[in-house]
């Protein structure tokens, strides 16, 4: 039988153990990579580990379904679909609770959370041609940020919450624009003809985008004023097919929307070495999202 002394030492050695592990559950962080794939025969989204593994299905809809972009906490993901009645999705991380947000019938393909998650912005033909749209991300309040005769797309909100990148062709071809979140200063970053898809760095000083020309694109990286221009890949390709950035800032997800399948999703370091495939098999994977790092 063991002393009374010791037993108390053994009970507060264990108490500390579990504190200590339940406060290590708190602070340790992972992430993952949301995706689309047509694997299952038609395309739904998927979520991955960093490393490729761990491949979940969150959706199960006979209709095209794509992920957008993660909530700022991660607990939520946009998402772009051709279900009926069209509009602005949302769903858990998990997959439940999916919902439609803007209940509009017209072509609308969702961009973000602004950095406080109390706003989404998204791109809506709902007045003609495409423009720019901000509403509460309860779907209430749309208000419409850009009116011009050209088409406005592919919206995505910074870090700080004080700008938007988006797509427009009003200067011929494609180009990447920011404007302030009112939708005022707008202004051209980039004077290819075929650059999309802006992305911001984690800390708001780099945008990452795919630039031209059609049918030979690259990934690029320039800071947020539009200086320093440069490709990070070294090989064009047909098309990507998404591009996103690691929460940490230092590597790039992306899809080269290529090969018999249709696309595969790599990762690489931001300077575009260390070019890994996450993806493997005979069907397409496309529109990688990375989310915020989390406590697991």
């Amino acid at each position: 039988m063991y002393p009374i002394r010791l037993v108390a030492v053994i009970a507060v050695t264990v108490l500390g153990l579990v504190i200590a592990a339940a406060a290590g559950a708190g602070t340790r962080t992972s992430s993952l990579i949301a995706f689309a794939s047509n694997r299952s025969g038609d395309t739904e989204i998927y979520v991955m580990n960093p490393d490729g593994s761990g491949v979940r299905r969150l959706t199960h809809s006979p209709k095209y379904d794509s992920p957008a972009a993660w909530s700022p906490d991660g607990r939520k993901l946009l998402f772009y679909t051709q279900r009926a009645n069209g509009g602005v999705w949302v769903m858990n991380a998990n997959g439940t609770g999916q919902k439609n947000l803007s209940r509009n019938a017209a072509h609308e393909d969702p961009g973000g959370w602004s950095p406080d998650g109390k706003q989404i912005v998204f791109d809506s033909t709902r007045d003609g041609n495409s423009q720019i749209y901000v509403m509460s991300s309860n779907g209430s309040g749309v208000r419409r940020i850009t009116n011009d005769s050209s088409q406005d797309e592919f919206p995505s909100w910074s870090p700080d919450g004080k700008t938007i990148a988006f797509v427009s062709d009003r200067n011929g071809g494609s180009q990447i624009f920011v404007m302030n979140a009112d939708g005022s200063g707008q202004k051209g970053l980039t004077q290819g003809t075929s650059d999309g898809s802006p992305k911001w760095s984690p800390d708001g000083r780099k945008i990452a985008y795919v630039c031209g020309p059609h049918h030979k694109q690259s990934i690029c990286v320039m800071n947020a004023d539009g200086s320093g221009q440069k490709k990070v890949t070294k090989k064009p390709q047909e098309f990507f097919g998404g591009l996103t950035w690691s929460p940490d800032g230092r590597k790039l997800a992306f899809s080269d929307g290529e090969g018999n399948s249709g696309g595969a999703i790599f990762v690489m370091n931001v300077n575009g070495s260390g070019v890994k495939l996450l993806t493997k098999g005979r069907f397409a994977s496309n529109d990688p999202i990375w989310s915020p790092a989390q406590k697991g």
